[in-house]
């Protein structure tokens, strides 16, 4: 296994790594002009930047060198319907105004336009520069909805156990060089993770424990 595998193996929390499984797949939404919304590079995803006719990083701190410096609340610097394809991967949760921001991806995706969306649900706090919320699926449903996209797909990023190993991950790397001690879990984590698959974790109601959610919606 190349050195890279092996850093991104004990890197990546389990939904990272199901969060680059899910863009590879859906690789085929990335088209026309892109704007992807603090999509600073993260994980084994490699973006099709080549393979559209335009791709815009924004950020709204210019210190990550974006091509535009914008707030995702207040996007007014672009034009309506300007934009093919959105995607705001781990974002929202940084937005103190999600609703708002929400509303002005509505504003300049194109008609039939899509918005790609990953969020933590059961993840630790972690500032970008801030995090200010965690929304259920119900809210996630309700607030796109009055915006006036269509769902879909939700896609439930991992149930309880996924949810465990990932905060015992995060934890272990907080304990400086005493983390490899802890390396010798991570086979161990990967596989109480796949208990997720089981129908018994929907039955008994563990499905209600989700890491997060990754959405696709159209306008």
């Amino acid at each position: 296994m190349a050195i890279g595998k092996v850093r991104y193996y004990f890197w990546a929390i389990n939904r990272r790594k199901m969060l680059d499984k899910l863009l590879e797949n859906n690789i085929h939404h990335f088209q026309g002009v892109v704007l992807d919304i603090g999509g600073r590079d993260r994980g084994r995803f490699k973006k099709p930047k080549n393979r559209v006719k335009q791709w815009i990083f924004a950020d709204i701190d210019e210190k990550h060198h974006p091509d535009v410096v914008l707030d995702v609340t207040d996007m007014g610097k672009l034009e309506n319907e300007s934009i093919d394809t959105i995607c705001a991967n781990e974002l929202f949760e940084h937005v103190n105004y999600p609703e708002k921001g929400i509303s002005e991806c509505h504003r300049i995706l194109k008609r039939d336009g899509t918005m790609i969306i990953s969020a933590p649900f059961l993840f630790s706090i972690h500032a970008d520069p801030c995090d200010y919320q965690r929304w259920t699926e119900e809210k996630w449903k309700l607030v796109l909805k009055d915006a006036g996209f269509q769902i879909e797909k939700i896609i439930v990023m991992g149930y309880f156990f996924t949810a465990f190993c990932d905060i015992s991950k995060t934890a272990i790397k907080q304990a400086g060089k005493f983390r490899y001690f802890f390396y010798p879990l991570y086979p161990i984590f990967d596989l109480l993770a796949i208990l997720d698959k089981l129908p018994l974790v929907k039955r008994n109601g563990l499905a209600k424990s989700a890491g997060g959610y990754f959405i696709i919606v159209k306008k």
